[in-house]
């Protein structure tokens, strides 16, 4: 436990130390950049990359494995722009759009569950299926005129702070608060940590299952409508790059693909890290695939550090032992 939570704080303060070194620089080097309105604009963009980074953050805690975040929040848009286009209210529209993303979710965990298939093959299918039915709805169209009291919420501050960050936040808030203060939490953490271990202990793993990719699919089917306030539109690419974007954010963030590891916190501090880097790049004129070079370094050096050093561990003693095994034979 010692050592776990040691592993944890070492990634908080070498994420914050990588965040602060990077808005000092960005702050010396651009003097636009420490301004209100870029400032904004950071927490704005980001908004709905972090719900989907804390969707995959549960996922990955359990063991599990989602790469249909983006396709979903692409999905919850699609539905969205073509039931308001059929003149259903609009409260109504938005409860079914938040339904078909839960319906996902479900049907994700159905295959990971009830039939047994793997994770990643299963949400990598639904994912590319997901993207033809909205490529199908939409027709390539790009579609406008949702309702301008929802979509002026993308213009709502409440302390000069974005309404869609303050979303964010609080649905991070309220995740953190699951995993860490409630028994499901725990039953989230036993089940990434060892599966079998947990149904031995009397945990309901499929139920577990079903818990979090539902919780992913509504938390991704969320951040496609906060995308469509944002941009006020919906757009067929929307979530396109999400899947490669946020598992490099979560897994920078310190959650492992092993399962049992992880927190909301990380996640988010790897994603605000994407962002000053890709608006740092902005602001400078320099080619944001310079930016991609610097993520991928980062996440050599932050995620990869614990597995290079098990693999040195276990070589050296390895090569030791067999250097001297033929000293022993010899004196045998």
């Amino acid at each position: 436990m010692k050592k776990i939570i040691s592993s944890k704080a070492k990634t908080f303060f070498i994420l914050a130390g990588v965040n602060i070194i990077i808005i000092i620089l960005l702050t010396i080097l651009s003097p636009t950049f420490i301004t209100y309105g870029n400032i904004t604009a950071v927490m704005l963009r980001m908004s709905e990359l972090g719900m989907l980074a804390i969707a995959e953050t549960i996922v990955f805690i359990s063991g599990g494995f989602d790469l249909s975040i983006g396709a979903v929040m692409a999905l919850s848009g699609a539905v969205c722009g073509t039931l308001n286009m059929m003149g259903m209210p609009f409260g109504l529209v938005v409860l079914i759009t938040l339904l078909v993303g839960l319906g996902v979710g479900m049907l994700n965990a159905f295959f990971v569950v009830n039939l047994r298939l793997q994770p990643f093959i299963i949400t990598l299918a639904t994912m590319a299926i997901i993207r033809s039915i909205v490529y199908a709805l939409l027709k390539g169209n790009v579609l406008t005129g949702l309702p301008e009291g929802f979509l002026d919420l993308g213009y709502v501050y409440i302390f000069r702070i974005p309404f869609l960050f303050i979303i964010l936040i609080v649905t991070g808030i309220l995740i953190s608060v699951l995993l860490k203060n409630t028994i499901i939490g725990r039953k989230i953490f036993s089940v990434g940590g060892n599966e079998k271990t947990a149904y031995l202990s009397g945990i309901y793993v499929g139920r577990i299952k079903y818990l979090v990719y539902c919780l992913s699919g509504l938390i991704s089917a969320m951040a496609g409508l906060m995308f469509a306030i944002r941009i006020r539109a919906i757009i067929p690419d929307a979530g396109l790059n999400a899947p490669l974007e946020v598992v490099t954010a979560v897994l920078i963030g310190g959650t492992t693909i092993y399962g049992g590891k992880g927190s909301v916190l990380g996640s988010l501090l790897g994603i605000l890290a994407m962002y000053l880097l890709l608006n740092g790049f902005s602001l400078l004129g320099l080619n944001p695939f310079w930016g991609v070079i610097i993520l991928g370094l980062i996440l050599i050096s932050v995620v990869g550090q614990e597995s290079i050093g098990k693999s040195l561990k276990r070589f050296l003693p390895a090569k030791r032992d067999g250097e001297r095994m033929p000293t022993s034979a010899g004196k045998g």
